[in-house]
């Protein structure tokens, strides 16, 4: 199969490729951490930019909301800032997951490199998640559209790194996913659920313990919403009404923190299934191999 450009070898500014066989699947998670671990200074980068763009947007949008109540001044701020945090957290997403891609090859970029790639394929990115999402998420509004949401969640799910590294549009992503997916539906699904669990369990046990502290050393939290209306009103409304400037500053900080440092695991997680599967499907390891 002929590679992309973005996939050809480069004998410049090279370094251990992460693999070229077949990954088993403790390699994946195994490997998901090292190289997050062995790259931290360019994933660093890259999520300080959700961690700086996302605090100055949730700063906003605290000072901008008036009052307790739901008014028309809050609602167009909540979606203005829904607007802008969607575009941040593509942004970083789209180059997280060039900075994968580019270190599963082996190749030394730099942070800047992975957000001007970013930048590049912002839009198709953006309208392959959107695609993702709405047909998913459509999917599963109903108890019958659940199964057929997991199965399309996990046969597109790897739209991430043709769009990036293949430079494929919306639809021919979903497609290469597809391709790279079929005959391997339930190996995938699998470590793909293992990845999610992973990185959930972590957001969760560093929400509550930070949560412990922060609480311990006397910085308030808002109460837990008390019905579905009460959701949706929290939605337009700022928690800095209810527990003050000085505690939302910090808990809004120690949160995004924690989503930050955490995203990279699932892009790099997501990545390596993608070479993984490429290189069982179509031999990418052995075309590497002899061409390195």
């Amino acid at each position: 199969m002929q590679e992309h450009n973005e996939l050809d070898p480069i004998n410049n500014n090279q370094i251990e490729p992460a693999s070229s066989e077949p990954m088993h699947f403790t390699s994946i998670l195994d490997g998901m951490f090292s190289l997050y671990g062995k790259h931290f200074r360019l994933f660093f980068g890259l999520i300080t930019v959700y961690l700086v763009l996302g605090f100055a947007i949730d700063q906003i949008s605290a000072l901008l909301s008036t009052g307790d109540t739901v008014s028309s001044t809050n609602v167009v701020v909540a979606v203005f800032t829904g607007i802008c945090r969607v575009v941040v957290i593509t942004l970083v997403s789209a180059g997280l997951t060039y900075a994968s891609a580019r270190v599963c090859l082996g190749r030394i970029i730099t942070s800047g490199d992975a957000l001007q790639q970013a930048r590049q394929h912002f839009w198709v990115y953006f309208g392959a998640v959107f695609c993702w999402s709405l047909a998913v998420g459509g999917l599963a509004v109903t108890v019958i559209g659940i199964p057929f949401a997991i199965y399309f969640g996990v046969r597109w799910g790897l739209y991430g790194v043709p769009v990036m590294v293949e430079g494929s549009r919306v639809w021919n992503a979903l497609g290469r996913s597809t391709e790279l997916v079929r005959g391997s539906w339930w190996r995938v699904f699998g470590i793909m659920l293992v990845i999610t669990l992973i990185t959930l369990m972590i957001v969760y046990v560093l929400q509550h313990s930070l949560d412990y502290v922060l609480s311990s050393i006397g910085v308030p939290k808002t109460e837990e919403p008390s019905n579905a209306l009460d959701s949706i009103r929290r939605l337009f409304i700022s928690d800095m009404n209810e527990i003050g400037w000085s505690a939302y500053t910090i808990r809004s900080f120690v949160q995004l923190c924690i989503t930050a440092f955490i995203m990279p695991i699932e892009r790099i997680g997501f990545t390596l299934l993608y070479f993984d599967q490429r290189i069982r499907k179509e031999g990418f390891g052995v075309a590497r191999q002899e061409t390195d």
